[in-house]
């Protein structure tokens, strides 16, 4: 039975599998999004061998697919996490029941998305380690080979189309897994390692290794190896020398994180270690090697950071001054000083929700004073050392937006008094 295969990103590895499916010559076509620009009908392509070809792939932009209602069957999804809605939302009109999608995004926690589009039967996912980079929108490197290993969640047979692709001459290596889980976890750990530390430090993976960032690598594979022992992962004891392997193997790469950052797209921190973090607060494991890594790279790269300082520019001049000069307002000035609604306090600059009424205590000093964040994951942290003092700074993760500080002294289990500016918050009511 002859197979269509359509696939969804004309990233790196959306190009990889078109120009690879084309060269053996399975049936199949590249949707594109309507921002991206494919003006030439030849796609570069640069092998193993530095030998450069071109082919003409079929593709077709999502605003056009709007007018094609032709059913998808069968559906490689190959955009970045952060774009996985808005993309599964663009061909949503040619998907039905028997429609499968194949995940090929990093990080875990995709088939929450994807269900809302198709059974969960319908659902797999894909472990690429294939080597492919982007010199431009349609030139592709082919910069290593690996495999791709496909699998689902729901228990079933290895399906009929998997089976084809197997027995068909791509040049990929294919191979099954009756339990993808590990395997989607294995990776997600070593990636919540390697690739935001390189975007932190702004270097290749390979230059993890040197002296000035062991100390902190180390530390968190340790953390990670504790954490796969108590998910009784059967890689947990080998995870050093994992995450230590892939480190050299592509110390010459620099992650699609670093990448991200340093072209300022979304990153895909929520889907790995975001997801990390929910799952290690679920199981309440202390980790806070990778929680002090989450606030070191939101301080770096807060996602919404643009979006603020647009919006900065219409405030007066104390919420200007508190949210992005890093001031403080007046003691005993603020409206949330001594609020007690039911509700939750948002981010006054990007909306995130960072605290709620039931951590909301009266200090006595003089601003909103919380024993806890609601959003743990909301919350960036930074050492202050101004005013000849050490504090540790509070900021909206997603903004970089000033806060307040946070200081050991507070008259709770937690410990915590999280001391805040209430120009920094917005109220919402628990009836709202």
């Amino acid at each position: 039975m002859k197979f269509t295969v359509s696939i969804l990103g004309a990233g790196a590895i959306g190009q990889l599998l078109a120009h690879k499916l084309t060269d053996a010559s399975v049936e199949c076509q590249l949707i594109v999004s309507d921002s991206d620009k494919y003006d030439s009908p030849d796609w570069q392509f640069r092998d193993l061998n530095q030998k450069v070809s071109s082919q003409q792939l079929q593709s077709t932009a999502h605003s056009s697919s709007r007018k094609d209602s032709s059913p998808l069957v069968l559906v490689f999804v190959c955009v970045k996490a952060p774009q996985l809605e808005s993309a599964l939302d663009s061909i949503k009109h040619r998907l039905h029941d028997q429609s499968q999608l194949v995940l090929f995004q990093n990080g875990m926690g995709h088939e929450n998305v994807a269900s809302h589009y198709v059974s969960e039967q319908n659902i797999f996912f894909a472990s690429n380690t294939h080597g492919a980079y982007r010199e431009s929108s349609q030139s592709l490197v082919y910069a290593g080979a690996g495999k791709i290993i496909v699998g689902a969640f729901e228990q079933q047979s290895t399906p009929e189309w998997f089976n084809q692709l197997q027995q068909t001459s791509t040049g990929l290596t294919f191979e099954w897994s009756a339990d993808i889980q590990p395997i989607l976890w294995r990776k997600l750990l070593i990636n919540a390692v390697v690739n935001p530390l390189t975007a932190i430090h702004r270097c290749k993976n390979g230059e993890l290794l040197k002296e000035e960032y062991r100390t902190q690598l180390l530390a968190l594979i340790n953390e990670s190896r504790q954490f796969a022992q108590a998910m009784q992962f059967d890689f947990a004891d080998d995870l050093k020398t994992i995450i230590l392997e892939v480190i050299e193997q592509t110390a010459d790469n620099y992650s699609s994180m670093y990448q991200d950052a340093m072209a300022e797209r979304m990153t895909e921190i929520n889907a790995i270690n975001g997801y990390l973090l929910d799952q290690i607060q679920a199981k309440a494991f202390h980790a806070p090697h990778h929680w002090a890594l989450w606030s070191q790279f939101h301080i770096q790269y807060p996602p919404l950071k643009k979006l603020t300082e647009t919006k900065a520019k219409n405030f007066d001049e104390v919420t200007y001054h508190v949210t992005q000069e890093h001031g403080t307002e007046r003691p005993f000035t603020g409206q949330y000083n001594m609020h007690q609604e039911k509700g939750v306090y948002r981010c006054v600059c990007c909306n995130s929700v960072l605290f709620d009424d039931s951590g909301k205590f009266d200090s006595g000093c003089g601003w909103p004073s919380f024993d806890r964040a609601q959003n743990n994951k909301a919350i960036a942290y930074l050492v202050d050392t101004s005013h000849n003092m050490q504090r540790v700074e509070i900021r909206c993760a997603q903004c970089g937006s000033h806060l307040g500080h946070v200081f050991n002294d507070g008259p709770t289990d937690t410990g915590q008094r999280y001391c805040v500016n209430s120009v920094s918050l917005d109220f919402e009511p628990a009836d709202h």
